[in-house]
């Protein structure tokens, strides 16, 4: 599959098991993006042939043929916050200026685990959604406008 931005993907997983939890123990757990995250950036780039999955980088998660960087972020039931992650967290500070500096440098995969095993991908420049969310949180409210 090919990568098109501001194009919605949807794709079910359907192969997924771990110990003796069941299946609906493991959809349930990768609804939260701290569980989800780490195994959806590896399939990001069986999906997506041209990505490469960065391994352990702090700035970006993946990297384009074409030299792209992306970032993958996860739309849960709090919404989709794409600032830096050292800005997110008790005690941490938005920097909107550095926020805004890194976003205008990547193409964010914004992965929709709402409706797990349901996925719903989207790629979307950084430079756009900073324009619309210069805070740089989607609101749950808005979920369908990002994915509709």
């Amino acid at each position: 599959m090919r990568v098109v931005h501001n194009k919605i993907y949807e794709f079910e997983i359907e192969n997924l098991a771990f110990g003796d939890l069941s299946t609906e123990s493991l959809h349930e757990a990768f609804k939260d993006g701290r569980v989800a995250s780490h195994l959806l950036e590896r399939q990001l780039a069986v999906w997506f042939p041209e990505l490469t999955h960065v391994k352990g980088c702090k700035f970006h998660d993946h990297k384009g043929t074409d030299g792209a960087l992306y970032d993958a972020k996860n739309f849960t039931k709090n919404g989709l916050k794409f600032m830096p992650s050292n800005q997110r967290g008790a005690g941490r500070a938005f920097i909107v200026e550095t926020a805004h500096e890194k976003a205008k440098k990547l193409i964010y995969i914004a992965c929709d685990i709402v409706d797990f095993p349901r996925v719903r991908v989207k790629f979307a420049d950084g430079i756009d959604l900073i324009e619309e969310y210069p805070t740089c949180k989607i609101p749950f409210g808005h979920r369908e406008k990002l994915f509709g």
